[in-house]
C-alpha cells in the first residue's frame, strides 16, 4: 500500500507541473512509411488526461485507459473518439487493458480497496462488471491472454502473476523474487511468444521468461538485463520474435532482437514522454504498425503514437 500512495503523490505533483506545459502540434494520421512516428491522439494534462493502458481489437478500435480519471477512451476505425466508460479509481490507478477473442475489453482498476481492486469487463455499450477481485495490498498492473483463454495479470508490488480462468477463478500462477520490485514497480508488461510468457520488471531493467509446459509454468528465469531497459513497462512481440519494449523512465521504445541485440527504435526527439503500453494493429494493413501510449509524466505531453516497424505483430489469441 505504501508504494501505491507514493505513486499517487508523485503523480499529483506531475499533474501540477504538466498543467503549464504547451501542447504538441498534431501530426498526421498516416503511417505509410517504415520508421515514421505519427501522433494519432493527444490528451490534456491540465485535465489529468494521462493514458496508460492500451488495447486494439480486431475491428480496429483503439482503447486507452486514463490512469487518474478512470476514463476509457475509444477511437474507432473511422477516427471517431468517445469516452466508452468511466470507473472509480479511488486513490489508485486505471492501468492495463486487454481484449479477448470475442472482442470484450478488460481493464485493471488498481483501487487498493476490496473488492473493487482487480479486473473489470467493459462491454461495447459502456457498462462495466467486476470480473475478478485481486489482493488489495498488491498492485495489479498489466495482463495478457494465453492460448486457452486464461488471463495472466502481473502484480508489481507482490512480485507475482495471477491466472484468471474464463469463469473468473483466481490463482497465483508464478511468484518469484525476480518479479519483485526494488523500491517501486516490479513485474509489469507481459506477453506470450511461442507458448512462453515474457515479463518486464520495471525497477530491475529486466525481461524474464517463463517456460510453459502443458499449460503449467516453470520458474521465472532472466532472459535479458540491460541499463537500456531500466524503466521497462509495456511489451509486444512481432512474428519474428523481436520484442518491443516501452521504457518509461528513458522515454524510448527499444527492440530486443531475436539474437538478443537491443536497439533504440524511437526516443524523446519523436515526442515520447513516459511510454507505458504497446500494442500492434489487428486489421488489414495495420499488422506491422506498433502503437504506444505516452503517459506524459516526464514532459507533460500525453499522447498515443504509432510507427510502422515492417514486421507483423503477434496476433490476438
Amino acid at each position: 500500500m505504501e508504494n501505491r500512495f507514493l505513486l499517487r503523490s508523485v503523480m499529483s505533483l506531475m499533474i501540477v507541473a504538466m498543467a503549464a506545459q504547451p501542447a504538441l502540434a498534431q501530426a498526421g494520421t498516416a503511417a505509410s512509411c517504415i520508421g515514421k512516428v505519427t501522433t494519432i491522439m493527444q490528451f490534456d494534462p491540465s485535465l489529468s488526461q494521462l493514458p496508460e493502458g492500451l488495447a486494439i481489437d480486431k475491428q480496429g478500435n483503439i482503447y486507452a485507459a486514463l490512469t487518474v480519471t478512470g476514463e476509457i477512451w475509444k477511437q474507432s476505425a473511422d477516427g471517431t473518439r468517445s469516452i466508452l466508460a468511466t470507473l472509480d479509481v479511488g486513490l489508485g490507478f486505471l492501468v492495463g487493458l486487454a481484449v479477448d477473442s470475442s472482442g470484450t475489453l478488460y481493464v485493471i482498476d488498481a483501487t487498493g480497496e476490496y473488492p473493487t481492486n482487480g479486473v473489470w469487463k467493459v462491454y461495447s455499450d459502456g457498462t462495466t462488471q467486476l470480473f475478478a477481485s485481486l489482493d488489495p495490498t498488491g498492485f495489479p498492473n498489466a495482463m495478457a491472454f494465453d492460448s486457452n483463454g486464461n488471463l495472466l495479470v502481473t502484480d508489481s508490488t507482490l512480485g507475482q502473476i495471477y491466472k484468471i480462468t474464463p469463469s473468473g477463478v483466481v490463482s497465483v500462477w508464478v511468484k518469484s523474487d525476480l518479479l519483485s520490485p526494488v523500491s517501486g514497480v516490479g513485474a509489469n508488461g507481459i506477453e506470450f511468444n511461442q507458448g512462453d510468457a515474457y515479463v518486464a520488471n520495471t525497477d530491475r531493467g529486466t525481461i524474464l521468461r517463463i517456460h510453459v509446459v502443458n499449460g503449467q509454468p516453470r520458474r521465472a528465469q532472466l532472459w535479458v538485463k540491460s541499463p537500456a531497459l531500466s524503466g521497462a513497462d509495456g511489451i509486444a512481440f512481432d512474428e519474428e520474435s523481436n520484442l518491443y519494449v516501452a521504457v518509461d523512465l528513458q522515454n524510448t521504445i527499444v527492440v530486443i532482437k531475436a539474437d538478443g541485440e537491443i536497439v533504440i527504435l524511437v526516443g524523446p526527439q519523436n515526442g515520447l514522454d513516459y511510454p507505458a503500453s504497446t500494442s500492434f494493429g489487428q486489421t488489414r494493413g495495420q499488422h506491422t504498425v506498433l502503437y504506444w501510449t505516452s503517459l506524459g509524466a516526464n514532459f507533460g505531453f500525453p499522447s498515443i503514437q504509432k510507427m510502422n516497424v515492417g514486421v507483423p505483430g503477434v496476433p490476438l489469441p
